[in-house]
């Protein structure tokens, strides 16, 4: 059995994919494979290319079934104990995939684990790849899901980390059916870490280790808001339940009025 499964899910960015798989070929130390997932997209990964990579499969899937059931497909043939959950946009830059491991190995507690994710290799750390559950009282004053980093530490536990580097054990993630396939793109991270606190884990940041993540490279915007608030209305119906659902839709629809104005004027 191989240490690591690690998924990537295509969707129109054929070459940050080549990319990837390049640095996760250069850097990592440990027994691995990759597989990665084509969902339904135009601009497909060629398959030669592909097998010109060190221990990975490609699996192309008829049609865009979302991010969580792309990362589903991917699971399912996956031979790992462990997995990453990768998206195309992130690279590494050194053996922090190798320390995520050990870390994660060390630490039963843990059902999700990240690291710091930053812009660019050099660059600033995103502030979006971790955070607390959703709520009205967060919704209505943004700053209280503000969560800050304190790098003298080696990890810190959170409520939600990012489906866009996600180590999970195999074993749990079949556990939990994997993402909810309803969501069709966000908020299946923030869903899936529910899910894993109800079951009595708890999710990390890994301070020590890093990956770059590009961010945002396969959807416009628009396409991404509206997406984005099909998802929160799912999230909150199964979470917080129907009446709490229209309490939110309430307090967003000013945010949702500003957000598109602003989107006419750009």
């Amino acid at each position: 059995m191989k240490d690591l499964s690690i998924i990537i899910v295509n969707y129109n960015t054929p070459n940050l994919v080549y990319d990837c798989i390049e640095s996760i070929n250069k850097y990592l130390n440990v027994s691995y494979e990759t597989i990665v997932i084509d969902n339904g997209s135009k601009n497909k990964v060629d398959p030669d290319h592909i097998s010109k990579f060190l221990h990975t499969t490609y699996l192309p899937l008829a049609s865009n079934r979302g991010f969580g059931a792309g990362n589903n497909a991917g699971v399912k043939i996956a031979k790992g104990k462990y997995l990453l959950l990768l998206n195309s946009d992130t690279l590494l830059v050194d053996d922090s995939i190798d320390k995520m491991l050990k870390f994660y190995k060390d630490h039963k507690e843990i059902g999700a684990l990240t690291c710091l994710l930053y812009q660019r290799k050099n660059g600033p750390i995103q502030r979006r790849f971790f955070g607390k559950f959703q709520s009205l009282f967060g919704l209505m004053f943004r700053y209280y899901n503000y969560q800050k980093i304190n790098l003298n530490q080696e990890f810190f536990y959170t409520d939600i980390v990012t489906g866009a580097a996600l180590m999970i054990k195999r074993d749990l993630y079949n556990k939990l059916n994997g993402f909810d396939k309803n969501f069709f793109m966000y908020l299946e991270d923030d869903d899936l870490c529910k899910r894993l606190v109800d079951m009595g884990y708890k999710n990390a940041v890994l301070n020590t280790a890093k990956i770059v993540h590009l961010e945002g490279k396969s959807s416009n915007s628009l396409t991404r808001r509206r997406y984005y608030y099909k998802s929160q209305n799912l999230y909150w119906k199964k979470h917080n339940g129907i009446f709490a659902t229209m309490l939110m839709r309430t307090i967003r629809f000013p945010y949702s009025i500003v957000q598109f104005i602003v989107s006419l004027s750009s």
